[in-house]
């Protein structure tokens, strides 16, 4: 699931300047370099998530009737995630940006919220209720990843004859 996309981009922040940050002839948005921004930005929401929820993220499930199946549901990203990591990803496409400009203070603010995220201070809310994934802490018997394996005590009398 792509948290965001190029489209989402350009709904908040205007097709002219993503053409003024990808393409030094100002023609036309360089959609490679947009995506690699994306998914850089994709990767730095899942490194703080990842603490938080098994990834990939399954997505909020949003009513999505149909005829014959009044009950199915279509995955869609959480909308605060969306708007993060499209701010995320503006800041990765531009070069040089001063403490106090607002792509830089978007930038922090994100990171902000994913951290009280990864800290349990803040969640990821979805639009018709649930959760976006699958919680690392919490998970019914059996469906955690093993992380500690201890063996049985060896400390007998007949090991330890002979130390003092």
């Amino acid at each position: 699931m792509n948290y965001a996309t190029l489209q989402d981009l350009i709904g908040r922040f205007g097709e002219r300047e993503l053409i003024e940050l990808t393409d030094p002839d100002l023609l036309a948005i360089q959609t490679e370099r947009v995506q690699r921004a994306l998914d850089d930005a994709q990767v730095f929401a899942d490194g703080f998530l990842g603490r938080v929820y098994r990834l990939p993220l399954t997505g909020c499930a949003f009513p999505a009737p149909l005829p014959g199946d009044p009950g199915a549901v279509q995955w869609v990203v959480p909308p605060q995630l969306r708007r993060i990591v499209c701010d995320v990803a503006r800041y990765y496409l531009y070069h040089d940006v001063a403490p106090e400009h607002e792509v830089y203070l978007r930038y922090k603010a994100a990171e902000r919220e994913l951290q009280a995220v990864a800290e349990g201070k803040m969640v990821l809310a979805c639009p018709a209720g649930g959760l976006p994934g699958v919680p690392l802490t919490g998970l019914p018997s059996g469906e955690a990843d093993v992380a500690w394996a201890f063996s049985p005590r060896q400390m007998t009398d007949d090991s330890l004859r002979g130390f003092a």
